[in-house]
């Protein structure tokens, strides 16, 4: 049969999985396991050895499911509901199926929803004081912290690192609809992903402004974001039309930051591209606020217009 692993089609039956996992000795059973030919493997040893793929990434469960299609007893995948095994390619385009995001979550979600996580790990790190090879394993097993706790982690990890593109995107097709005048037209294919590319200098441009929007949450140490968002304001000052420069974020402290900030505005830029190093009515004892009020940049919060966000 045939199957995608990361956009990659691998062709596998059940005589090769015998002929190459054969040869082989079993490691320890930790969680979940495939019998092949009377004996029990943990599924990642077996499917690597199986498909010779060594350095792809997937979870434990995705193996059980290729090992129960080729008709190979395995153990148990928790949640899934019995169906009749189905030959199925999914997606290419998806390094994971959605069955597997879903059991991710699933997985994921259960163990934090029974262990506040900054005590549990205040009682793993005291058990693992001392410990040794033996009770390590047990305690594997015994915590919850095992192999398909981590994969389930990986793969929501990469799901979940899409979030703030994903946000990034539906703020901008929002707020357009409620800041564009009755004469104003997009004059330039909006940024909605994360970073800039040199054709698209700004999130976003029209007839009548150039923006940029900044959606971070900020806590209090900032450091990072301030040189980020003030990096962003020196670029709408080098554009040379007349249109509005506006930077739009999220909550006080950015805005207190913009309008209010004694900061060394040279040396907030220290580590900025050169072209902003460089940008005119910059001065060495300008101020970040000095700056922002001097290039005519106006800081919006966002949350005057959509007030769920946070």
């Amino acid at each position: 049969m045939n199957f995608v692993l990361n956009g990659r089609i691998v062709e596998l039956d059940a005589a090769t999985v015998r002929a190459r996992v054969r040869p082989n000795l079993p490691e320890p059973i930790r969680t979940h396991w495939v019998e092949i030919d009377g004996r029990r493997w943990p599924p990642k040893q077996a499917f690597r050895v199986a498909t010779g793929l060594t350095d792809e990434p997937f979870i434990s469960h995705f193996a059980l499911r290729v090992f129960q299609r080729l008709g190979f007893a395995t153990s148990s995948i928790p949640g899934k509901i019995p169906q009749v095994p189905q030959q199925v390619v999914p997606s290419p385009m998806t390094p994971h199926t959605g069955e597997d995001a879903l059991e991710a979550f699933r997985r994921l979600d259960l163990f934090l929803a029974s262990n506040a996580l900054t005590p549990t790990l205040a009682v793993l790190e005291a058990k693992l004081d001392g410990i040794g090879k033996a009770a390590a394993a047990d305690l594997v097993q015994t915590t919850g912290f095992d192999e398909d706790l981590v994969d389930a982690a990986l793969v929501v990890r990469e799901r979940v690192g899409m979030l703030d593109t994903l946000i990034h995107a539906a703020v901008i097709t929002q707020a357009l609809a409620m800041i564009l005048e009755d004469d104003e037209v997009v004059t330039k294919r909006p940024s909605l992903g994360a970073g800039n590319d040199p054709g698209r200098v700004f999130d976003l441009e029209t007839t009548h402004r150039v923006a940029e929007f900044k959606l971070s949450s900020w806590k209090g140490h900032d450091g990072t974001r301030q040189r980020g968002l003030f990096a962003d304001v020196v670029g709408l000052s080098l554009d040379a039309t007349d249109r509005r420069r506006q930077v739009f974020v999220i909550g006080e402290l950015p805005v207190a930051f913009l309008t209010t900030s004694k900061r060394n505005a040279v040396k907030t830029l220290s580590k900025g591209p050169l072209r902003i190093r460089d940008a005119p009515g910059l001065t060495e004892t300008m101020t970040v606020s000095e700056f922002t009020t001097a290039a005519n940049i106006e800081v919006i919060d966002l949350r005057s217009m959509m007030p769920g966000l946070r």
